[in-house]
């Protein structure tokens, strides 16, 4: 049987997979500590499970409008109108199942076969396998920086580039792009008429001083070129929920909304009552305490590693994730390398290579005290011994 091109050669999701070996490695009773978890380590707010178990009793389990029910999509209007200082309708919203899925849907509505996309390098996973399943091809930035600059979005224009998606707080490293960057990217934007995906879902868990900066902060009159994505996965400790939020000028969210209505028909009616107690402020008390938790242990990881030899890092300043440099004279192999530390030290982490940068492992800090603690002593005993090429 003969298979879809584009569709046979995505490759899998190497955060998936590593972090499902050590998930095994573990229930068959080795000793593991895992830092490769993308998502909280916390329970989901009682808020939202109460709203879940009142929808179920309420008979709110049957399809909802495609574009998810009219109070969510209000409520996400309002609150990200307030967020970002503009007036979002609910007809700019669009409800899916999860922000990777708003992302793939808004990429459909915009991206023609064999055009291109402007990524970040290190980019999320999922982007590139995202464009190249619908025939595109994506472009990365020539500057080598860890975040895209206006020159690269100029210099992705200038090789043909119609759009790009961009991602602050960055997924895998954690670093957060500047107004002063911003601006330039903004400025960059408006001169060449590319599109943006905005993928904002890690934008509640950024540890600078005020709001994390923002591309229509630095300029309001591109509403209409760029998408927001977002969702309550990271924010509220709701990743198995499966909620994610896609915010556009209404012509973009419209047809998406077809795309959507002809694949999944609407995300699932019990978790968006779910989603609409959070989004409404009914568990800010608890996305309070887990903000400061990912903070206090941001500080936490950044001074046991910087006790380490043979590693450099940049500080992160949003996410949950830092990405240490592994600092060797000798060939290197993220996935090797990060498959040897598993095997041999029970330590489990997500290779640079999963990311598009070779030399980086990503850690995750959605863990305990305890187990970041443990985990950088393991990484340290296996870098002082050094056979690791």
């Amino acid at each position: 049987m003969k298979f879809a091109t584009n569709a046979s050669k995505l490759e899998g999701s190497a955060t998936l997979q590593f972090t499902a070996k050590a998930a095994a490695m573990k229930a068959e009773g080795r000793d593991i500590v895992s830092l490769t978890a993308g998502q909280p380590d916390f329970p989901t707010p009682h808020a939202a499970i109460e709203a879940a178990e009142q929808a179920m009793a309420d008979g709110k389990t049957l399809y909802t409008p495609s574009m998810g029910i009219a109070e969510l999509r209000s409520a996400v209007a309002e609150r990200w109108s307030r967020f970002h200082g503009l007036d979002f309708k609910p007809s700019n919203v669009m409800v899916s199942c999860g922000a990777k899925h708003s992302i793939v849907n808004m990429l459909e509505s915009v991206l023609e076969p064999g055009e291109k996309v402007l990524l970040p390098k290190p980019y999320w996973v999922s982007y590139p396998q995202m464009v190249r399943r619908l025939g595109g091809e994506p472009l990365f930035p020539a500057s080598g920086r860890m975040l895209l600059t206006g020159d690269d979005v100029r210099e992705a224009y200038s090789r043909g580039a119609k759009g790009m998606i961009f991602n602050s707080p960055c997924n895998p490293s954690g670093l957060v792009s500047t107004m002063e960057d911003i601006k330039d990217i903004a400025a960059a934007v408006g001169e060449t008429g590319m599109w943006v995906i905005s993928d904002d879902i890690y934008e509640d868990l950024y540890y600078g001083q005020g709001k994390v900066p923002h591309i229509l902060d630095a300029d309001p009159g591109l509403r209409d070129q760029v998408a927001l994505i977002t969702g309550v996965s990271k924010t509220y400790a709701m990743t198995g929920w499966r909620i994610g939020f896609a915010i556009a000028a209404q012509e973009w969210t419209t047809i998406a909304g077809r795309i959507q209505a002809h694949s999944t028909s609407n995300p699932c009616s019990i978790a968006q009552y779910a989603a609409l107690a959070v989004v409404q402020g009914d568990a800010e008390a608890e996305r309070k305490q887990m903000y400061s938790a990912f903070r206090r242990r941001r500080d936490l990881i950044c001074d046991l590693l910087s006790k380490v030899n043979g590693v450099e890092f940049q500080r992160p300043e949003g996410a949950f994730y830092i990405y240490p440099k592994i600092l060797t004279d000798e060939p290197f192999n993220s996935e090797r390398f990060s498959l040897k530390l598993l095997e041999e030290e029970g330590l489990g982490t997500i290779p640079g290579s999963a990311f598009g940068t070779e030399g980086y492992i990503r850690l995750s800090f959605a863990a305990s005290d305890d187990d970041i603690g443990e985990a950088v002593k393991r990484l340290d005993g296996f870098l002082e011994r050094g056979d690791f090429a």
